[in-house]
């Protein structure tokens, strides 16, 4: 429940933002009663890509194309990784993939968005494509979370679960020493956090980046 409704929030969150940074950021019909009762909706939600206004610039779109390449297409595998488990063999298959499918962008989407912010002030862009990359940074943890929280918290390996039978995948997910799985609790914690704390990452002073 706790991380569903932080998956709530981070929705609110973009909502909240769009208002004050004028993002075109939507969701096509998808309001947070709706997350709340079924968050398996957010791995397959629409969302615009930068305006014109932003696009236009030249850095900018070298960043949004740094932010795809480095963000957006590794957590689609992740999607395609996690959408390919449907029996044993296929579930035993994602367990062996995972380190090289997975665990990179794992890693490096776990963090708090203050976290998340140093990474895209790492991007040269206007503070305006960099606050736009930030809240798309954000959607991607929280696709990532409606993915592993119910994994973590399944504890039947059996065919009808989500493991498909595999003591494999099982153990990849929650071996209690398991290298993937203290990664994948340590993103599904880093996650926890309040609505004041991301509000105030986007209130922070940002960095001017000289345009060319």
């Amino acid at each position: 429940m706790k991380n569903i409704k932080t998956i709530a929030l981070i929705y609110a969150l973009f909502t909240y933002c769009s208002a004050c940074y004028g993002d075109i950021f939507k969701i096509n019909r998808i309001g947070p009663e709706i997350l709340e009762a079924d968050p398996e909706v957010l791995k397959n939600l629409s969302y615009d890509p930068p305006g014109q206004d932003l696009l236009s610039n030249e850095q900018n779109r070298e960043a949004w194309q740094t932010f795809v390449k480095t963000y957006e297409t590794p957590v689609r595998k992740v999607q395609d990784w996690y959408n390919s488990i449907t029996d044993k063999d296929s579930a035993d298959a994602a367990a062996d993939s995972f380190n090289k499918d997975v665990l990179p962008i794992l890693k490096k989407l776990t963090g708090r968005s203050t976290d998340m912010k140093k990474q895209v002030l790492a991007i040269p862009a206007s503070p305006e494509m960099q606050k736009f990359i930030l809240l798309r940074i954000l959607q991607l943890q929280s696709r990532l979370l409606v993915i592993f929280s119910p994994m973590k918290e399944e504890r039947q390996m059996h065919s009808n679960t989500c493991y498909c039978g595999s003591k494999l995948l099982f153990e990849t997910i929650l071996g209690l020493t398991a290298p993937s799985s203290i990664a994948i609790s340590q993103f599904v914690e880093s996650r926890s956090e309040t609505e004041e704390a991301m509000k105030a990452t986007f209130q922070e002073p940002w960095s001017s980046v000289p345009q060319p």
